[in-house]
């Protein structure tokens, strides 16, 4: 059973203990009988009850792919997930709309299964260990002057806009130098995961060069499947890397490794800024800067403050020379303003394949040049830029459209001095067309 359309709620997996108590008491049992050491069944459960709650948090409807940036409760729900799939302990249902049809399956168990699944979790999960963290090449691979490159984003759901930007890519009529995703498979970039989640849909060029950046869920693995099978499977030497032509250097950092265990903000180490500084200054004054990472520097969806992302750019000297920076990890597209002091220009593109929730935009101002699906936010933050944010139904999640942000992707086209940015909806139609000043 392939695990792409598997479904793990929060709702599914406590309903058949009465509650989220009683769930973890049973719990409790089962780490008590592996782990012993009472400080170590008392840690493992203060985790996974702050993960619970993040959990019953993100879930909008039991049968829509959703998940907590919780290191502990991703790896349950891919546990679960795996359990449930080799014991046939999932229920086929459908999501129908018109012509729209999507087949999932939903875990269904009993708590007489519990124990053992428990008990192989915690078997499991403290013993992984991170993978160890390759160095980047000194230099930046050269690239032609004029360069497209797809930019897809926490594509790896295998569900929903994903398979659909996939199929439209492959099929549409432009040609890609650079196919690159900005990290994310889920639940927690396993093994199973990453074939049935990522690969399986991944769209693949003639004569493109395929990358992927390390994000948060990656980690929660250890980052052993990422550094050890996605990246050898792209022909890619480490995490970070660049690539420049005689007008641009693009930077491609890694901000997840060093993240806490939640993963929710970003990191950006002295080693990794260091590197990043000798390919600014070796590319002189010429070209212009383009960041891509994974987390954000900053937000205006979310509360979060984009960790030391911008601190480390200013320590370094390099907050200034940066044109523009796309990141993903928030599940939405955004297109902000200047940032107010470094006048760079801040993408979020992560919303290719995970069902996020719209935030309220009934007054906010529509694009007079793109229509009623571009909404204006405003920041209330002196330190943030305004921003144009994509909001209209998904229409593949059927049955959800209206809850749910819309799903795509970006074209960047790199002409000279010129860059082309293309927001473009599942089905390769163009949402949003213009050069970036």
């Amino acid at each position: 059973m392939p695990l792409n359309n598997t479904i793990v709620s929060y709702s599914n997996v406590v309903k058949p203990f009465g509650g989220p108590d009683q769930f973890l008491a049973k719990t409790q049992d089962a780490a008590t009988k592996v782990l012993g050491d009472p400080a170590k069944v008392n840690a493992a459960m203060s985790d996974l009850k702050s993960g619970l709650e993040l959990w019953q948090a993100a879930e909008v409807n039991p049968k829509v792919l959703h998940t907590p940036r919780h290191a502990m409760t991703s790896l349950l729900q891919t546990h679960v997930a795996k359990q449930a799939a080799q014991a046939n302990k999932l229920v086929e249902f459908l999501l129908q709309v018109e012509a729209k049809i999507l087949e999932c399956f939903e875990v269904r168990f009993s708590t007489s299964d519990w124990p053992e699944w428990a008990a192989s979790f915690f078997t499991w999960q403290p013993n992984i260990k991170t993978a160890d963290f390759p160095a980047a090449k000194a230099t930046a691979d050269p690239i032609p002057n004029s360069f497209s490159m797809c930019v897809l984003g926490d594509f790896g759901t295998g569900l929903y806009g994903a398979p659909a930007c996939s199929k439209s890519i492959v099929n549409g009529p432009d040609n890609y130098n650079l196919m690159l995703h900005l990290g994310d498979v889920y639940y927690s970039t396993t093994s199973e995961e990453v074939q049935s989640r990522f690969f399986e849909f991944w769209p693949r060029m003639p004569n493109a060069v395929n990358r992927t950046l390390n994000g948060n869920h990656e980690m929660y693995n250890g980052g052993i499947n990422y550094f050890g099978e996605m990246l050898p499977n792209f022909g890619q030497q480490s995490s970070y890397f660049a690539m420049q032509n005689d007008n641009w250097v693009l930077a491609f950092l890694d901000t997840a490794f060093n993240g806490d265990i939640g993963g929710a903000e970003g990191v950006l180490d002295d080693t990794q800024m260091g590197w990043l500084n000798g390919i600014v200054n070796n590319a002189g004054d010429g070209r212009q800067l383009v960041l891509f990472s994974h987390h954000q520097p900053y937000s205006l969806v979310e509360n979060n403050p984009g960790g030391n992302l911008i601190s480390q750019m200013e320590k370094f000297g390099i907050a200034d020379k940066i044109y523009a920076w796309y990141w993903g990890h928030e599940h939405r597209c955004l297109l902000y303003d200047p940032h107010p002091a470094h006048r760079f220009r801040g993408r979020c593109v992560g919303h290719a394949g995970f069902p996020e929730t719209r935030p309220d935009l009934t007054n906010a101002d529509i694009s007079p040049d793109f229509g009623s699906q571009w909404r204006r936010l405003k920041s209330k933050d002196a330190t943030k830029p305004d921003a144009w944010i994509y909001d209209t139904n998904n229409l593949y999640i059927p049955g959800f459209e209206t809850l749910f942000a819309p799903n795509g992707f970006m074209r960047l086209e790199f002409n000279d001095r010129h860059l082309v940015e293309y927001v473009r909806a599942p089905d390769n139609s163009n949402v949003w067309l213009k050069e970036l000043v």
